[in-house]
C-alpha cells in the first residue's frame, strides 16, 4: 500500500494530499476535463510528503501555462487579490464592486455617528431590506487567519451604530470580509452572534471565491505579465477589474496615460481571461 502522503498548508497545518482537489480546482478555472486531469497527474507526480501547497500551485500553474494561459491566470485567482494591496488598490472597493455585481448598493468609507463614538464604515451594502455593515481585514500573505478580536470588534460596533437609533445608523446585519479564512472560534462566535462571514471559502456557499466567479469580475493583477508602472496607472485611474480595460484604447490611454499598443495587448489578454 502506498504511503500516505502530507501537504503543509501556508499556516504550518499538515492535511493528507487530495489530488482530487487538483483537478477540481483546474476544472473551476475553465479547464476541460482532459487538461484538468493531466494537471492533476503532473502535480501527482511531483508531489512528495510534506510538500507546500504554494509548491503545488506554482507547479500546477507552470503546466496551465504552457497548456492554456488563461486558465492558469484565473487558477491563481486567490493570489491576485492579495496582489491588490501591493499594488495599490483598496480591498474595500473590490467588495464594493462584488456586491453591486450582484445587485447591492453600496458605499466605502462612510462615517456613521454612533450612540458613543464616531465609526468609518469599510462597506455599507443595501438590497431589499437588508442593509449591512460591513468591515473588510485584508491579507497580502497566505496562512493569516482573521481572528476573533476581529469578530468581537464588528459586532461591538454594530451594536454602538444601532444604538443611535438614527436612520442612517439602521444597519440589519454586521458583516466580516476577508480574502483569507476564519478561525474556528470566529465561525463560532459568529453563529451564535448573527455576524455573517464572508471569506475566501466561506461559507460553503456565496464565498468570495464563489461570487468574484461567477460573475468573471477578475481583477487586474490576475493579469501576472504587468510592469509595475502599468499597474500603477491602472490604480490610479481606479480600473480594478480585467473587464475594466474592454472599450476603446484610445479613451483608456487617455484615462491611463498608457500607450494605446500596451493597452491593445492587454485587452487581447483579458479578454481570454473575462469571457466565457
Amino acid at each position: 500500500m502506498p504511503k500516505k502522503l502530507f501537504v503543509t498548508k501556508a499556516d504550518g497545518s499538515r492535511e493528507p494530499f487530495n489530488i482530487e482537489k487538483v483537478r477540481m480546482t483546474a476544472r473551476r478555472a475553465g479547464a476541460d476535463d482532459e487538461l484538468a486531469q493531466k494537471v492533476a497527474e503532473e502535480v501527482g507526480k511531483k508531489v512528495y510528503d510534506g510538500i507546500p501547497t504554494k509548491t503545488i500551485l506554482q507547479i500546477a500553474i507552470r503546466i496551465l501555462d504552457r497548456e492554456e494561459p488563461s486558465v492558469a491566470a484565473r487558477y491563481d485567482l486567490k493570489g491576485a487579490i492579495m496582489r491588490l494591496g501591493p499594488a495599490g488598490f483598496i480591498f474595500e472597493q473590490l467588495l464594493a464592486e462584488m456586491l453591486r455585481a450582484w445587485g447591492w448598493k453600496t458605499r466605502v468609507h462612510t462615517m456613521l455617528k454612533g450612540k458613543c463614538v464616531a465609526h468609518e464604515v469599510d462597506v455599507v451594502a443595501e438590497k431589499g431590506n437588508e442593509r449591512a455593515m460591513i468591515e473588510a481585514k485584508y491579507h497580502n500573505q497566505p496562512g493569516i487567519f482573521t481572528g476573533i478580536k476581529d469578530a468581537l470588534y464588528v459586532v461591538a460596533r454594530f451594536e454602538d451604530l444601532v444604538a443611535a437609533g438614527t436612520k442612517e445608523c439602521f444597519f440589519t446585519q454586521p458583516w466580516l470580509a476577508t480574502n483569507t479564512k476564519f478561525s474556528g472560534d470566529v465561525i463560532q462566535y459568529a453563529e451564535c452572534r448573527g455576524l455573517k462571514l464572508l471569506g475566501w471559502k466561506y461559507p460553503a456557499k456565496e464565498n468570495m471565491q464563489y461570487l468574484l466567479d461567477s460573475k468573471r469580475l477578475y481583477p487586474i493583477t490576475i493579469l501576472r505579465n504587468l510592469d509595475s508602472g502599468t499597474m500603477q496607472k491602472l490604480a490610479e485611474a481606479e480600473m480594478m477589474f480585467c473587464s475594466d480595460l474592454m472599450g476603446s484604447a484610445k479613451e483608456l490611454s487617455r484615462k491611463t496615460g498608457i500607450r494605446e499598443s500596451k493597452l491593445i495587448q492587454l485587452q487581447q489578454v483579458a479578454k481570454t481571461i473575462c469571457e466565457p
